[in-house]
């Protein structure tokens, strides 16, 4: 071989080994000869806009997407209902007809009506007697009536006593709920009823009555014994730990006039 034929396969091997390295560097997607901002005139290669469009498509879509459910800490909780006389399950309001006197009782008890609201207008009195579930009649509440206020001296034991919320009779006088006996000779007189607060004062010498009065006329709230009440004051006082107790005393504490 003569020295130009030698030059010659030099010159090509070098142009062969140059175009080889110039294809081994190019990017993926890249054609053979572009750099990394594209040809003359370009501004982006084709890959990187299709990667560009791929990321708008994304963002767009990813801002069409509702929002993100609170996390379980940031739920609010709702609060515990609170405890009223109109709210607490189980309670009923009975309110007479005039629109006056009213009080709460079980609602798996009943409240029976004896009387007509004309014969209340006239004074006459309109009876609210209430009964268990089993129909056993408990306790009495009548409005507008005529009854006296008789009284005398008495030797009175208070068992239980507590100022009715709020209520207070035509002159301004403070009532209250009170469980009592009454010492008559060799019996025990046992009452529960709502009074004026006095009666069940300590060392009471007036027996008061049951019968207070309203703006609309007289009314009596007791509960009604059988005679005898009870066998012995042990025998009244054990009474009291029951549950019937509490919701004949709670009954009356209820009373309100408007």
């Amino acid at each position: 071989m003569n020295r130009n034929n030698v030059f010659l396969s030099l010159a090509v091997a070098a142009a062969l080994a140059a175009a080889l390295g110039l294809s081994s560097c190019a990017a993926p997607g890249q054609r053979a000869g572009e750099t990394a901002s594209g040809p003359a005139g370009e501004t982006a290669a084709p890959a990187q806009q299709e990667s560009g469009a791929a990321a708008t498509t994304a963002s767009s879509a990813a801002s069409a997407l509702p929002s993100a459910a609170p996390s379980a800490s940031a739920t609010p909780v709702p609060a515990a209902p609170t405890a009223t006389a109109s709210a607490v399950a189980g309670v009923k309001t009975f309110t007479f007809p005039d629109g006056h006197l009213s009080f709460s009782y079980p609602s798996s008890w009943s409240v029976r009506v004896v009387g007509s609201p004309e014969n209340a207008a006239k004074l006459r009195g309109l009876q609210a007697v209430i009964a268990d579930a089993t129909g056993n009649e408990l306790a009495s509440i009548t409005s507008s009536t005529s009854a006296s206020n008789a009284s005398g001296p008495v030797a009175r034991t208070v068992l239980d006593t507590a100022p009715v919320p709020g209520l207070k009779d035509v002159d301004g006088e403070q009532l209250a709920f009170g469980f009592a006996f009454d010492s008559l000779a060799d019996q025990s007189d046992f009452h529960m009823s709502v009074r004026k607060q006095r009666d069940f004062a300590p060392a009471v010498s007036d027996s008061g009555s049951a019968y207070v009065s309203f703006a609309n006329g007289g009314a009596e709230a007791k509960v009604l014994f059988g005679s005898p009440a009870f066998a012995s004051v042990d025998a009244a006082k054990a009474w009291m730990t029951t549950e019937q107790y509490s919701q004949l005393k709670r009954l009356l504490l209820t009373l309100k006039y408007s």
